[in-house]
């Protein structure tokens, strides 16, 4: 089998249960066999048979589980795994597969128990912290993941997926470098290992590399040319200085191919899409690139479903009521009194990464990027309760903890003697009251953009399935007056000193916004920031390829090119310059 002889193998298996019929052992490695091939009832029956003949015997029924697996029976599945533990508790194998099959159909708490069983027989076993890792990260446990992806790494030096996931999770960490070497080591032990090369990929493009990144997506496709993921993000890099105009055209006809297919799947065809919009829009070719994330959009709205507006407007309707300036008040001895945080918030693609980088140039400042801490923190606390509830269900010792928590969170690889450090999650416009609590003397930059502007790079960006409103303009146009409205209450509750700053203003005159940026942050003057482009700090969001560039004006009122093929940006956003 290991050398594909998958005939001589099955042949082999033939010929011993001809000679010894109740042989179980030769019945059960026929059954893999034919289950590896697909083919699902001549491997039941052989399972099944092996079970007949060494009904006590753990292997069997784990064997037969796993037939059923194959074949997508994953209850079946578990049951004959649960079999399987009870024939022999010790069977380590039979319990990480009971924990694989639990995880897959959603019972997180059982499935973490199996696996832990195995590893209580066997604390070597490096697929079971990987299973292990990947359901605590599912759960939102990353430390724990974290510790169980490097327990695979070391029990199995060899196992490529280790260290990449691995990667993975040093790179959401913004430890962009460690991630990469991970990355590498992965594809070192496993060169057609596509984990790797989409993890170095993505995290070359961290670190702006377009040249590799694109060579680490190439890899993928020319092993899977249908790798939607690889295919999608390649076209996002395509057409810049460098790239090859006759490779790309090549991908440009595949992409093409598979838009217009009705066998393509939603979610693949929607990050197909974006990657072919971003081509054709950096070509200028802005009819096509309209249809493009036409597309992408509206298979991603099938696949996730729309906006709920109602939800929207309840929990902005619920931030107003609970929070206002006497709360606040309340509550100004709650948290740590500390002034390093600054919260960068505003619409996603209204200059935030820009705002950052000017920033983060400043030898006395950090940017952290996009942080999910706060949201993390906040959905912990308010537990049961519904998330904006968090800010009021603190009390003062339990909101200095977990100010500390967030503030590890916040330095974590930031240089010491750090004056400022910047969290730049955009949406954390609803987290401020949070925020004030657990930081009463921190500060709030807000970004703003021409709503038409801002409109059009989120719906032509491949936001995470969760963002809703990022896929119909109309929904955007919804999702805007909402956040104008939350926004306008921040500014006549917040204790916390906000700062506006529009994008447009940035553009055309930087140094004047550089030094309004700092003389907010009570930060000295240094010029460094008006060279924020120099800057070699990771950027991890769609703008950073932008601020790797000195300040243009190629995108202000970009939405002009496009009023032609999206008349319906046009109508949601019907005033240029104002929210709907």
């Amino acid at each position: 089998m290991d050398a594909g002889g998958t005939d001589a193998a099955i042949a082999l298996c033939d010929a011993r249960i001809v000679d010894v019929p109740g042989d179980a052992e030769a019945w059960r490695h026929l059954a893999q066999i034919r289950s590896a091939l697909g083919e699902h009832l001549p491997a039941l029956r052989a399972a099944m048979r092996a079970c007949e003949l060494a009904p006590d015997d753990p292997r069997a029924w784990s064997d037969l589980g796993r037939v059923h697996a194959f074949a997508g029976e994953t209850e079946h599945a578990i049951r004959c795994f649960q079999e399987a533990v009870e024939v022999d508790v010790r069977h380590a194998d039979a319990w990480h597969n009971l924990g694989i099959a639990l995880k897959k159909v959603g019972r997180r708490e059982l499935a973490f128990n199996a696996l832990k069983n195995a590893l209580l027989i066997d604390s070597t076993r490096a697929e079971t912290y990987l299973t292990l890792g990947n359901l605590l990260v599912e759960s939102g446990q990353y430390e724990d993941a974290l510790e169980a992806f490097e327990r695979a790494a070391k029990n199995d030096p060899l196992l490529a997926r280790a260290r990449s996931r691995l990667g993975d999770q040093f790179s959401q960490r913004g430890k962009t470098r460690r991630a990469e070497a991970l990355f590498r080591q992965s594809l070192g032990l496993d060169p057609d290992h596509i984990d790797g090369w989409l993890g170095l990929g993505r995290t070359l493009e961290d670190l702006g590399q377009a040249e590799g990144a694109r060579a680490a997506y190439l890899n993928v496709l020319q092993r899977r040319p249908d790798h939607a993921v690889a295919l999608g993000n390649y076209l996002g890099l395509a057409g810049d200085a460098g790239s090859d105009a006759g490779e790309a055209s090549h991908w440009v006809a595949l992409a093409n191919g598979y838009l217009q297919s009705a066998d393509v799947a939603e979610e693949p065809k929607a990050l197909i899409g974006y990657g072919l919009a971003k081509y054709l829009d950096r070509r200028r070719e802005h009819a096509s690139a309209a249809d493009a994330g036409r597309i992408a959009n509206a298979a991603r709205r099938r696949a996730t479903g729309p906006l709920d507006r109602d939800e929207i407007a309840a929990r902005v309707d619920a931030l107003i009521h609970a929070y206002d300036a006497d709360f606040f008040a309340e509550r100004r001895r709650f948290g740590i009194g500390t002034d390093q945080p600054v919260f960068i918030v505003g619409l996603p693609r209204s200059g935030t990464t820009l705002t950052e980088q000017i920033l983060a140039a400043h030898p006395l400042m950090h940017g952290a990027g996009e942080l999910p801490d706060l949201a993390r923190l906040a959905f912990k606390v308010a537990g049961e309760r519904e998330p904006w509830e968090a800010a009021a269900s603190l009390e003062p010792d339990s909101s200095r903890v977990i100010a500390g928590q967030y503030l590890r969170a916040l330095r974590s690889g930031a240089p010491k003697k750090r004056l400022r450090i910047s969290d730049k999650a955009p949406l954390n416009f609803f987290q401020l009251a949070f925020a004030v609590v657990l930081f009463p003397n921190a500060r709030v930059i807000h970004c703003r953009r021409s709503p038409r502007d801002t409109a059009l790079s989120i719906w032509m960006e491949n936001f995470n399935a969760e963002q809703r409103y990022a896929t119909d303009f109309g929904d955007l146009a919804f999702f805007t007056a909402q956040y104008e409205r939350l926004m306008a209450h921040w500014h006549r509750e917040l204790p916390l000193p906000i700062l506006d700053v529009r994008y447009e203003e940035t553009v055309a005159d930087l140094e004047t916004q550089a030094r309004r940026l700092l003389e907010f942050l009570d930060v000295p003057w240094d010029s460094r920031c008006l060279e924020f482009h120099k800057n070699e700090r990771a950027v991890q969001t769609p703008s950073r390829w932008q601020v790797r560039q000195p300040v243009y004006r190629r995108s202000l009122e970009r939405w002009k090119a496009y009023a032609e093929f999206l008349p319906e940006l046009v109508a949601a956003f019907p005033e240029p310059g104002a929210a709907p």
